[in-house]
């Protein structure tokens, strides 16, 4: 009987090896001829589509029977029936299916490359990607002081950064680009070296290629690990100094050679000497040694030699003392004595901040923000694969003690780096998601080993897709900070226009940006840079004041921060470009660079002039215009002022100003209004108007100007978008002209509607102008006109309908209302699409164009006084930030006149929005309290966001919100106070 049962399993096996051949070469071939068919724009008819299915059909089982004959499994190439099977064209699932095939066949199939190659080939593949992407010139902040440091062999700020500045000056020394260029690259070399590293470590541990190559592919396409490597930092640096630490003791504990200790411990001095936080790491490190060899602590001679490497790694630190001596051109806190170098090297001024969260209410906040960057760093899948891969790589008795090492290396610097007191905590965690890589490849290989060929390749498969996706969500945000201008844009703008001798008081974020112009490259060395710091208690705006109090008597003081108390003081504040030139009397004339415009509203305003920095604008791009006038007599009673984009559409931008009665005449104002475009602003030109207008009981009337209530500035160009802004819901639903819908959002803010949000794509030059209607039991609900786009353009839309029905019909028609074919696999036509709406209170509302607010959690339904309430804010990212925004939400109650409010950086900050790329997701979650005095009633929960240095709030980018009085806040919930 079992030889019987052996005989038939045998030839259903061969039976099933035979059809394989067949089977895969067929999925192959009507795979590609989805492709070929849906990668052009246009319905495809049965006529075109059968010769090129058979065509390619017959191809496919050419290269199906080729592998056999060359020992190849052809079976992975069955999985791309996935995509052909699939009912909607979805370029990047048909992407993510090939890949997963593709990895599936080289699991199985392996090929032979000697090991150096391996780390070399992960070196030059990473260095192309991060030059690829790397940020072209000077950068804000620490970035900014990093690439005047090196080239000038100074100082930077605590603990110096001795190593890293020397090893800059080499690469400041290649003839590519700038010097700040250069120090950019340094960040992507050593991006590089550490992925090489981590190969290395994870295949030496393992004898796992691929489980190796999966652990650089998770780190060194993870955000802020990709980040780092495009831009100059200390950062990266960190990174590759934990992995060759670690390398080298791995590979001690294997061979017990003393000279890898010895090569250990001269790293690990290195690395401590650059960034002192890694000294943590000792502490795993020295359990890791004592486990593999615990005679070692009662064997002196064999831990004396690595104790004389780790102290003489630590003679790079006299860099610091002996360059402070020569005078070097940039030495901020100057090292004239051993206190003075202990201070520096230690960071002691610090040390406040280590373990700052320390109480158990603070820990549960920071574990919930610890999450919240796990999740942005590596999505959903990837975490919990490298918990399993920790566990399984715990099991094995012989394999824990390496393991343990990288355990002990991720918590160790988790448990530092969240309850560390720092606005970058998304940075600091960097060593751990190397520990985590490290985790992943190496539980992997372990995983791997305990199962069949095919379910490892299979898992190996499914982890290289997730990580590749992840990865290609964020590439375009790289490519767009590839083509990022702007701090260098700014200082040269205000450096270019500033008088003589002028004292510019600066925050950190701006000052090492001037610096660097002014010092590495020469520029305005007449100017004087000054950081303004906080001093202690002193609030930051009474610093602030005084230091320009300081100076303004002697010299033009200009200011790049403005606060609330500025406007209660004696100054003048005249714009120069996001900057404030600071006087003790108005100016008397409007500058050289403004363009004339005289115009006389009413009997006694006075238009003199106007300046616009941009006249070609995108939705969402913020329109700046600077208006200067004089009142010609005394005013009668008090105005507002406007700006506004006007079309054929209406208003789709504006920004308002009030006037008091008390301007003396002949007094040149100046009046700054920025205001971002709707996000649905249709791409064509617009005049650019203002006017002054007053109340007149419950309405408003406009000062009459050249016989109209209004003045024409000029004429602006809004042009389409290359991509549309993020969304919630990615989709790719094509249509016969080369239009796609992208995405899709929704929004219940407004009672009684939804917003429908269509985000639009066209890959083909339109030939004419579509209309979208939706359509609730074939009854229209709403429709709207599709701006005619270039090919590579966007566009969005926003369609009101009822809030009562559950779902529309979306059909698109020509300029001949006849329709335009929706399309489906293989572009073949397809019927209307279904598009169920939200039954539940869903918001995305644009703020600029730089998020969109998702709404308000674990708002309670009533408090009484004295208790705490937690608002818990959750943004959307719209595009890659590239500003510094503080979070403001709030409690208020109207009738009783209380107000609560709680600002600051994102996240408790850890995720400051400098941070933020595209399609991000941050909660913000902040405490409250309600006033002991406040009465029973209704409290109103409320949000808004502002440039962290300028104030400048962020719109409210819906005209019906705006039109309720939310321009600049949301009043996002209400909260009952009981008595």
């Amino acid at each position: 009987m079992t030889g019987k049962g052996d005989a038939s399993s045998t030839i259903t096996r061969q039976r099933i090896a035979s059809r394989t051949p067949a089977l895969a070469g067929t999925s192959l071939g009507l795979y590609a001829s989805r492709l070929v068919a849906e990668g052009f724009a246009g319905p495809r008819s049965m006529i075109v589509l059968l010769p090129l299915i058979l065509a390619c059909v017959a191809l496919g089982l050419y290269i199906a029977h080729l592998m056999r004959g060359w020992q190849f499994s052809p079976w992975p190439l069955i999985l791309l029936l996935g995509y052909v099977l699939y009912p909607h064209p979805t370029p990047m699932l048909a992407g993510g299916i090939l890949l997963f095939a593709i990895v599936i066949f080289a699991a199985l199939h392996p090929p032979k490359i000697q090991p150096p190659w391996i780390e070399v080939g992960t070196f030059l593949t990473s260095l192309g990607l991060y030059v690829h992407t790397l940020a072209p010139t000077v950068l804000p902040a620490d970035s900014g002081e990093f690439q005047l440091v090196a080239p000038v062999l100074g100082i930077a700020h605590p603990p110096g950064y001795a190593l890293y500045t020397m090893l800059g000056k080499l690469f400041t020394l290649i003839p590519l680009g700038d010097a700040a260029y250069r120090m950019n690259l340094f960040a992507a070399v050593c991006g590089a070296l550490t992925l090489a590293l981590l190969v290395h470590l994870v295949r030496r541990a393992s004898d796992s290629t691929g489980a190796a190559l999966i652990a650089a592919a998770m780190l060194g396409l993870s955000p802020t690990f990709w980040s780092q490597s495009t831009t100059a930092n200390i950062r990266s640096m960190t990174a590759a100094f934990t992995v060759l630490s670690t390398d080298l003791l791995l590979h001690w504990g294997k061979k017990k050679e003393p000279r890898y200790l010895i090569a250990f411990a001269a790293c690990f001095g290195l690395g401590i000497g650059h960034h002192a936080s890694l000294g943590l790491l000792g502490f795993p490190f020295l359990i890791y040694i004592i486990a593999r060899a615990p005679r070692i602590l009662i064997q002196p001679r064999r831990w004396i030699r690595p104790i004389l490497a780790l102290g003489a790694s630590f003679t790079v630190l006299l860099y610091l003392p002996l360059r402070s001596g020569m005078g070097t051109p940039f030495d901020p806190t100057p090292i004239r004595s051993w206190g003075d170098f202990v201070n520096h090297v230690l960071a002691l001024g610090f040390r406040g901040d280590m373990f700052y969260y320390r109480t158990l209410p603070d820990l549960m906040a920071r574990l919930d923000v610890w999450v919240e960057i796990v999740r942005l760093q590596f999505g959903h899948l990837l975490p919990w694969a490298t918990l399993l891969a920790a566990v399984g790589s715990l099991i094995p008795r012989r394999k824990r003690d390496t393991a343990g090492l990288l355990v002990g290396i991720w918590a160790v610097n988790t448990l530092s780096a969240v309850t560390y007191k720092a606005p970058q905590t998304v940075e600091y965690l960097l060593p751990s998601y190397v520990a985590m890589a490290a985790l992943l490849g190496y539980g992997l290989a372990m995983v791997r080993r305990r199962m069949p060929r095919w379910t490892g390749a299979l898992l190996m498969a499914l982890l290289i897709v997730a990580i590749a996706r992840y990865g290609n969500v964020h590439y375009g945000d790289f490519r767009q900070l590839h083509e990022d201008r702007s701090a260098r844009a700014y200082a040269e703008s205000i450096l270019e226009n500033a008088p003589a001798d002028t004292l510019v008081l600066s925050n950190w974020h701006r000052a090492t940006t001037f610096w660097y112009l002014q010092t590495v490259e020469g520029m305005r060395p007449d100017v004087e840079v000054r950081y303004v710091h906080p001093e202690g208690a002193t609030p930051n705006q009474e610093v602030w004041l005084e230091r320009i109090g300081d100076n303004v008597e002697e010299r033009p003081v200009v200011v790049t921060n403005r606060f609330h108390a500025f406007q209660y003081s004696d100054y003048y504040w005249t714009p120069l470009h996001e900057a404030w030139l600071v006087r003790r009397e108005p100016p008397s004339q409007p500058p050289s660079n403004v363009t004339e415009r005289k115009a006389t509203f009413g009997a006694n305003i006075r238009l003199l002039g106007y300046t616009i920095e941009e006249t070609e604008l995108t939705p969402g791009q913020e329109v700046c215009v600077r208006v200067y006038w004089q009142p010609t007599g005394a005013l009668e009673r008090s105005y507002s002022s406007f700006v506004q984009l006007l079309g054929p559409q209406g208003v789709v931008g504006q920004d308002d100003i009030a006037h008091e009665t008390d301007y003396a005449p002949h007094k040149l104002c100046v009046d700054t209004y920025r205001f971002p475009l709707l996000l649905h602003t249709p791409p064509e030109r617009y005049h650019l108007i203002t006017g002054f207008y007053y109340a007149e009981g419950e309405d408003w009337e406009r000062l009459p100007v050249e016989g109209q209530d209004h003045l024409v500035l000029q004429e602006i160009d809004v042009r389409a978008t290359e991509e549309p802004p993020a969304t919630l819901q990615r989709m790719n639903q094509p249509f016969a002209d080369g239009l796609h819908i992208r995405g899709i959002d929704y929004d219940r803010s407004v009672a009684g509607e939804t917003r429908i949000y269509l985000h639009l794509h066209q890959d083909t030059p339109a030939d004419e102008q579509a209309t979208v209607h939706l359509l609730h039991e074939r009854e229209p609900v709403a429709q709207q006109r599709i701006p005619t786009l270039p090919a590579g353009a966007s566009t969005t839309l926003a369609l009101d309908v009822p809030d009562d029905i559950q779902a529309v019909s979306l059909i698109m028609t020509n300029r001949e209302e006849r329709p335009v074919t929706r399309l489906g696999p293989w572009h073949r036509p397809t019927g209307d699409l279904q598009i169920f709406l939200p039954q539940r209170t869903v918001q995305y509302v644009p703020l600029g164009g730089e998020m969109a607010f998702l709404g308000l959690d674990r708002l309670p339904q009533s408090a009484e006084p004295g208790n705490s309430v937690d608002l818990t804010s959750r943004f959307l990212s719209l595009r890659s930030l590239t500003r510094d925004y503080s979070i403001s939400v709030g409690l208020k109650d109207r009738a009783s006149n209380w107000e609560r409010k709680a600002d600051g950086t994102p996240a408790m900050g850890a995720i400051p929005t400098l941070k933020w790329l595209r399609d991000w997701r941050v909660g913000d979650s902040r405490e409250l309290v309600v006033p002991d005095h406040a009465p029973a009633g209704t409290a109103e929960a409320t949000v808004s966001v502002y440039d962290a240095f300028t104030l400048h709030p962020l719109h409210v980018l819906d005209e019906r919100l705006v039109s309720k009085g939310y321009g600049t806040h949301l009043s996002v919930d209400t909260l009952k106070i009981e008595e």
